[in-house]
């Protein structure tokens, strides 16, 4: 069940590549279509062996998205474009994930998409910057996760970051809030000490205290398949720890809401990136993995290696019952699974 990008385009970008094939490529118009057509090749798609497949709304969001590009490339600036993404390892160790900090996998994604910038940057000079916005102190306290795990997590995906993936950068949730008298510059004691003022101005100045959680999941389709994501990884990551219950994926849509519009609010012309399903009207969902599984989070699973050069992605219980795959560890600890010769 393959959630990859495919080569197959949305029948709007098509069309107008077909339209404008013949102007020069300096064209501001032909310009954006390539930058999108290259991000498009990162996106997310959906199988339709899955129960909460959208319809495919990419030709409506595909003249919205060229706006958003049209506005850099007309004067020549940078694109750029944010993700909110890469909170922290999942709480189920036992099974999903190989340890609390970033590993390979963490690695594998910050590469593809460091790639995906410096491809735009091979058809576009002024290049492509990503920011990411980890969202880890949004849902941390919904999944037992402590804030400083939290914060160790954060600052050794940005050292990863900072050894080959220059145009990745990082926001967290303390730039999205107003909160008076901190330090431009967090330290792991103030990060720590802060965690719950972040995640109560977030609510108090972005949340929505008459929202509906019900009515959104069955009326709003992004608010569907996101609820379903967050459905099905929170029962896999609290399986060894709480029965099973909708309470806190509803939890996390009401955090969600008011997280995606402090993003809208701070970073209004950026060009938005989703991790989650969505239909494809409103933001680019793209696949952190190359992988040929539905597991495209690096935080959700492991990553394997297999003999012909290829990888694949699953939760850390499934390789280690693979008697094919063995354990590599990195600088001492267990980093990914790779097939046997």
């Amino acid at each position: 069940m393959a959630l990859v990008a495919s080569s197959v385009q949305p029948a709007e970008l098509t069309s107008l590549k077909r339209t404008h094939s013949s102007e020069n490529s300096d064209d501001c118009l032909y310009t954006s279509l390539k930058i999108l057509n290259i991000i498009y090749k990162y996106r997310l798609t959906k199988s339709p062996f899955t129960s909460n497949n959208a319809n495919d709304r990419w030709a409506e969001g595909t003249p919205k998205f060229l706006q958003t590009i049209q506005k850099y490339v007309r004067t020549r600036e940078m694109l750029k474009m944010c993700l909110p993404a890469f909170p922290f390892k999942s709480c189920n160790k036992k099974f999903k994930v190989l340890g609390a900090l970033p590993d390979k996998a963490e690695e594998v994604a910050l590469t593809r998409l460091n790639d995906m910038c410096l491809e735009i940057g091979e058809i576009y000079t002024p290049g492509a910057r990503l920011l990411i916005i980890s969202d880890g102190l949004v849902y941390n306290d919904l999944l037992t996760v402590p804030d400083r795990e939290v914060w160790n997590y954060g600052q050794a995906l940005r050292c990863m970051a900072a050894k080959s993936c220059p145009r990745i950068s990082f926001s967290r949730l303390k730039d999205l809030v107003n909160l008076p008298d901190l330090p431009s510059e967090l330290e792991e004691i103030t990060y720590v000490a802060s965690a719950s003022n972040f995640r109560r101005a977030l609510l108090n100045q972005f949340g929505n205290d008459t929202i509906d959680v019900r009515r959104e999941i069955a009326e709003k389709e992004d608010t569907r398949l996101t609820y379903c994501g967050y459905k099905r990884f929170l029962e896999s990551d609290l399986q060894e720890i709480f029965p099973r219950g909708n309470e806190r994926s509803n939890s996390n849509v009401v955090s969600s809401q008011a997280f995606a519009a402090a993003v809208q609010q701070n970073f209004p012309d950026h060009l938005r990136l989703s991790i989650h399903q969505s239909t494809g009207a409103n933001k680019i969902s793209v696949s952190l993995l190359p992988t040929d599984t539905s597991y495209t989070t690096p935080w959700q699973c492991c990553i394997a290696e297999r003999s012909d050069g290829s990888v694949t992605s699953g939760p850390r219980g499934e390789f280690e019952a693979d008697a094919k795959y063995e354990v590599i560890r990195i600088d001492g600890r267990p980093a990914l699974f790779r097939e046997k010769v």
